[in-house]
Formats: C-alpha cells, structure tokens, sequence
C-alpha cells in the first residue's frame, strides 16, 4: 500500500547511525506535506522526495541566490522548534544525489499510522488497518514527549498505545525498524554563492552544528 508515488525508485545506501544500511523509495517531485508554507509550493518540481521506514527527507536544490532567500524564512519554519540547523559543505553528495546549494530536510513520516505490532501505513489507511488501535506520525505531537522548553526527541517508539522517545544508538536489529523519527531537522548546503552565511539569518533559537569542513561525499 505504501508503493504509491507516481514514480518511486528502491534504493540501498549507506548512512552513518542510527541507520546503517537502509532501503528508500525515491520520488522525482518533493512531496512534503500540503500544510508545509505556500510559497514552497513552486519548488516541488525541482525537489526530490525519499521515503524510509523511520522518516522522509526532502532534497531542494537551489540555483539562483534570489529565489534562495526569498524561500528561507520560509523553509525555516518547517523545522521543529530548537531542533539542529546542520551546515555542509559544497558539493554534498548523499543518498545518490549532489547538491551544490540548498536543503535537505529531514522530517517525520506525518500522517502514516503505526499498528500496535508495529506496522506502518500510509496516511489514509485506517480502514484496512485490522489490528486495533494505532498512532499517527507527526505533529501536533502529545506534549509528554516535549522538554520543558518545548524540544522533541529526534527519534520515537511506540509502546503500550503511547510515543516514547528513543535513542537509536541504544536499539539493535529489529528493533530499529521500530523507530520513528519525531522532529524535523533541516541540513543546509552551503556554497558561499546561492546560499551566502553572510546574507541570510540564522535563527537565535536554534543550535548550529558546523560540518562544512568534514568530507563532502557518502560515508
């Protein structure tokens, strides 16, 4: 049921923790949420979506600086609040794709439902789930799993009916295929011309990690 974009690519590629060797389904057009800020909207035909069974990210290059700045306020605002902004250096290649200036976004599987066995549907299965009760990935999350500052954990798991948050370093084998990605992070790829430090604001409320300097490639 979950094979349903227009057209999806099954792709094996390795990633640095929690999921180190991971099948996504790969879409030709983002296909973030319809809540997500309108003026996103006009960059879906240039985005690419990736789907895995713990979370999506959402791949948008940027070529003219113009364009850039005029969608980052808006880009930051799908970011869960005190979540990470990740600096990466130009070219970035990951997950099969380079990108030389841009975002990619790394955000819940909103609207799936997740079965007391464990299972995942896609949003707008509840009739064929058979199971008994389920939970529903993405906001608005329960406010339990919030910090007294309002941060989310980065990764779920579902357990008696209810979310609990996660360390994925802290899950073995199948037990990572139970695992749900809670926040949405944003990773941004800097080249020094589309996308300029110095002509964009960082947001103050929000920690940045600076890998820029790190390898660029797959690891």
């Amino acid at each position: 049921m979950r094979m349903r974009l227009v057209r999806r690519v099954v792709v094996a590629v390795a990633l640095t923790a929690p999921l180190c060797l991971a099948l996504y389904s790969v879409s030709d057009k983002g296909r973030w949420p319809e809540a997500w800020p309108w003026p996103l909207e006009g960059l879906r035909a240039n985005a690419r979506t990736l789907e895995h069974n713990a979370e999506v990210i959402h791949e948008i290059p940027f070529t003219d600086r113009e364009q850039f700045e005029a969608k980052w306020p808006h880009l930051l605002t799908v970011k869960s609040k005190h979540s990470p902004l990740v600096l990466l250096g130009s070219p970035n290649k990951r997950l099969g794709n380079t990108i030389t200036a841009g975002v990619r976004i790394r955000a819940p599987l909103t609207g799936h439902l997740v079965t007391p066995g464990g299972t995942t549907y896609p949003s707008g299965a509840e009739k064929a789930v058979k199971d008994g009760k389920f939970l529903r990935i993405g906001p608005p999350w329960p406010d339990y799993l919030k910090s007294a500052d309002g941060k989310l954990p980065e990764y779920v798991t579902a357990d008696g009916g209810k979310w609990q948050a996660q360390d994925p370093k802290k899950l073995e084998g199948a037990g990572r295929f139970r695992l749900w990605r809670a926040r949405t992070e944003i990773d941004l790829i800097v080249d020094g011309k589309v996308v300029d430090l110095n002509r964009i604001a960082l947001p103050a409320d929000t920690p940045i990690i600076d890998r820029r300097f790190q390898n660029k490639g797959d690891k």
